[in-house]
């Protein structure tokens, strides 16, 4: 478990320190954070469906083995819970920005930091 951590770290470290050299102030560098969450949403979702059709295919070709069909429909329910959980806070950011007005493409700094580095 500690080397899985300690490799999720370096990977993550290689992934964002060449995007983030090229991030001048800290709009670019909130903008260029913004750009890979932006594109990590759709795969995890993604990851959360085929999780849930995962469970489904072991609920339907293990008729015969309760614990196998058990482990199905719990399979099953964490890719409900993990998709319902996605959409549902994707649904509150939608209605927060709608609210406050605030452009997904631009990321909110505030004056002062700008003044200071534009």
């Amino acid at each position: 478990m500690q080397k899985l951590r300690v490799a999720t770290v370096v990977l993550g470290a290689a992934v964002m320190v060449p995007a983030m050299t090229e991030a001048v102030t800290l709009g670019h560098t909130l903008a260029q954070i913004s750009g890979l969450v932006n594109g990590l949403i759709p795969i995890v979702l993604a990851i959360a469906v085929l999780v849930f059709f995962w469970g489904l295919a072991m609920y339907l070709l293990n008729s015969t083995a309760p614990e196998k069909r058990s482990e199905g429909i719990n399979i099953m329910f964490m890719g409900i819970i993990a998709i319902f959980v996605m959409v549902s806070l994707w649904g509150i950011i939608r209605i927060l920005q709608q609210t406050f007005k605030v452009d997904q493409a631009k990321p909110i700094v505030p004056e002062v930091i700008q003044r200071g580095y534009n």
